[in-house]
């Protein structure tokens, strides 16, 4: 869709037409009109650059002979000829699409640092019979003007839970940091307080919400019978992405969301039917409840810290799929989709990406969440602080605090992978950009020699520049939350459970219990 012209860019237009830089020279009148016209739109900018350029074939004799050679190509052909011609072509490789975010930036110089780090942690992989083809290592500046390391930044490897960070990104560009996803309950009509019946069908309507959990759907069964619903002389009708935690399927998720209803006391006479989304008008309908996620910051940092693919592949579903993903990628990091490929948004199974774009991705996320007043500690751990895969690792009093990251682990594919990608922040350099992934070898010897490698590369910039608090809050996703009814419909408290008095525990313990009642999540990829 081309932006309507502001009036700023329309007094520009009017001037230029009135002969304003008809003292200049043609060429640099060609390029005072090419940069007037780009501020509209790319397409705008094509149809005016090309009727300029015949608009003075009469005067020029070099044109007129130039518009006849041209006289059967179309006008976008024309004008990318003359984009070339003037320097401002857009690169080869770069994907046409408008992407999400703003990737102009200017060009850097680059300056490669002579370092050691890298050279003796390569040691240590030789010691081990690790090839160095099977490794993808990158540290930059955070504006990108110095390379502190760099093997093979231009080759893709598998990044495994590393794509947990792009699926995040999208997720913040598309829905925002503070977006909370919704489940309602509507009904065709209002429910009959003396027989306790509903005449007509039963709609869940969700957004697609990635935290549900069966404890959310047996809470809403007991609203529902709290409320004084017993029958629904009609059918149950899911409409859009719902699924719950535990089920992993929209099929299974429904019969769940059926037993738990029944079980709970109320009676569906029809079947349970599934509808896309948007396709129900709800402003027709009676809504009953209401049901909020915790915000999508939350999400993500949960998602992140202890890499739960079940929330980033039904995250990655309600943003479009491994494709628009995959498309996503491409726009942010401006690198040839041959370097890139999304199989699942958790990163599980066959993936692709190179450091160079692995790097660009976090240089672009840690531009845009200070844009938005946030920090990387908002979407990503802090190593030997905060909860998650990362709480183990730099426990040191040296380094704890002064590294963030995602890990990613998977044993299974390409002869087992180990990424850590993240910043580090330095003295000499400030917050460095680091991408390390490794592949075909053990994930433990990978993940000390991670360690290392990080420490080295620190200790030569000067030692740690910062020292992060980490995560402001403790997160728990899965603290049930209540349903809440709309105003025309009443539902009783539910009723107060008595609490028996626990025997008192010695202090060790209650602390060693304490542990095991410490968050944590299922099946993660670390």
């Amino acid at each position: 869709m081309v932006p309507d012209r502001t009036a700023e860019d329309e007094l520009e237009v009017k001037s230029a037409s009135k002969g304003k830089c008809a003292h200049l020279p043609l060429s640099k009148r060609v390029t005072k009109q090419v940069f007037r016209s780009w501020r509209t739109s790319q397409r705008s900018f094509l149809f005016t650059v090309t009727g300029f350029f015949l608009k003075f074939q009469s005067r020029f004799s070099w044109t007129e002979a130039l518009s006849r050679r041209i006289a059967g190509v179309s006008c976008r052909i024309v004008a990318v000829v003359l984009l070339s011609i003037l320097g401002l072509a857009p690169a080869v490789g770069v994907s046409a699409r408008t992407p999400y975010v703003d990737t102009s930036t200017p060009p850097v110089v680059v300056e490669r640092l002579e370092s050691s780090a890298l050279g003796l942690s390569l040691q240590q992989l030789h010691r081990r019979r690790y090839s160095p083809t099977n490794q993808g290592i990158l540290v930059e500046t955070l504006d990108g003007s110095k390379i502190l390391a760099e093997l093979n930044p231009n080759l893709p490897f598998n990044p495994a839970s590393v794509m947990k960070v792009a699926t995040s990104f999208l997720a913040l560009c598309q829905l925002g940091p503070y977006y909370r996803f919704r489940t309602s309950v509507y009904s065709e009509t209002k429910i009959n307080p003396v027989n306790k019946t509903l005449v007509g069908d039963l709609f869940v309507v969700s957004d697609g919400d990635p935290v549900l959990r069966q404890a959310e759907a047996r809470s809403l069964a007991k609203t529902l019978v709290r409320g004084g619903l017993r029958t629904v002389q009609g059918d149950l009708v899911i409409v859009g992405p719902f699924i719950l935690d535990e089920c992993g399927t929209a099929a299974r998720s429904k019969e769940q969301l059926r037993r738990l209803l029944v079980r709970s006391g109320v009676r569906i006479t029809g079947k349970i039917e599934w509808a896309p989304e948007g396709s129900l008008d709800t402003e027709s309908k009676v809504l009953l409840l209401t049901h909020l996620s915790p915000r999508l910051q939350d999400i993500l940092w949960v998602q992140n810290a202890h890499s739960v693919n079940e929330i980033a592949d039904r995250l990655g579903d309600v943003l479009g799929g491994a494709e628009a993903l995959q498309q996503f990628l491409i726009d942010v990091t401006q690198v040839s989709p041959d370097d890139i490929f999304v199989s699942r948004p958790s990163g599980l199974e066959h993936n692709r990406i190179t450091a160079r774009a692995a790097v660009n991705l976090l240089r672009q996320l840690y531009t845009w969440l200070n844009q938005h007043n946030m920090k990387m500690q908002d979407v990503i751990p802090v190593a030997g602080i905060d909860e998650g895969t990362l709480a183990w690792r730099f426990r040191d009093s040296d380094y704890r605090g002064a590294i963030l990251g995602k890990t990613g682990t998977n044993p299974s594919k390409d002869g087992g992978i180990s990424s850590l990608a993240g910043i580090a922040y330095t003295h000499d350099h400030g917050p460095v950009l680091y991408v390390i992934l490794n592949s075909h070898g053990r994930i433990t010897a990978y993940r000390r020699w991670q360690d290392e490698f990080l420490k080295r590369v620190i200790a030569e910039s000067g030692g740690v520049g910062e020292y992060l608090s980490g995560h402001e809050e403790f997160i728990n996703l899965y603290l049930p939350s209540a349903w809440v009814p709309s105003e025309y419909w009443t539902v009783d408290p539910e009723p107060a459970v008595a609490q028996r008095t626990a025997p008192k525990k010695s202090r060790g313990h209650s602390r060693r219990y304490a542990s095991q009642r410490k968050y944590s999540s299922r099946p993660a990829g670390n």
